[in-house]
């Protein structure tokens, strides 16, 4: 009996850790440009930053956007630097080819290729790179005039989560937290938003 009960945990920690681990998927990953040195593949990433709000709070709080080495993936070209935008499986909900086409018309660079792997679904969502209707742009125009306000943030924040852009408004909302810890209302609708995301 002692004997079973020793054997027990060799055979449950390889099945807990196999239960972890992400299986091996298909993935579109999206490279806005990149080059021979890691400069030269910042450079779409830091023009892209200024356009796009999303890219500019996520970069560095996220794993992607990125530079990273194209060594690193499966199936692209050695020896070379490239900005990385995100990895959409093709098995998720974003459809990788609108996503370029939307991202190229900001970043005419921007392309896509297929690997395999396990990656999780760091996709960007499609919305912070289509053109923002009438009410999105009063919220964007508030914050680059207010870029340290919580309460425009929040508005904003409020605005993508009645618009069903979850994702976005978790990356909005989190920024108002930053900015004012205490803002009425953030950390609920932070929280709010974490759980409709993970459900």
């Amino acid at each position: 009996m002692t004997a079973r009960l020793l054997l027990l945990p060799f055979v449950l920690l390889p099945l807990l850790a196999s239960a972890k681990e992400p299986k091996p998927r298909t993935y579109d990953i999206i490279i806005l440009g990149g080059g021979k040195t890691e400069a030269e593949a910042q450079a779409p990433l830091e023009a892209l930053k200024k356009q796009v709000l999303w890219v500019k709070l996520t970069e560095g709080s996220w794993h992607y956007p990125r530079v990273e080495k194209s060594d690193d993936y499966p199936g692209l070209n050695k020896g070379l630097y490239i900005a990385v935008l995100g990895l959409c499986a093709r098995d998720g909900d974003t459809n990788a080819k609108a996503l370029v086409k939307a991202v190229k018309a900001l970043a005419p660079g921007t392309y896509s290729k297929s690997i395999k792997g396990a990656y999780g679904d760091p996709c960007p969502p499609t919305g912070a790179f289509t053109p923002p209707s009438a009410e999105e742009k009063v919220h964007l125009d508030r914050i680059a005039k207010e870029p340290k306000s919580a309460a425009a943030y929040f508005a904003y924040a409020v605005a993508l989560k009645e618009e069903g852009r979850l994702g976005e408004a978790s990356i909005i909302v989190d920024e108002a937290t930053k900015l004012d810890p205490k803002y009425p209302g953030a950390l609920e609708l932070a929280q709010t938003l974490m759980v409709l995301l993970t459900d």
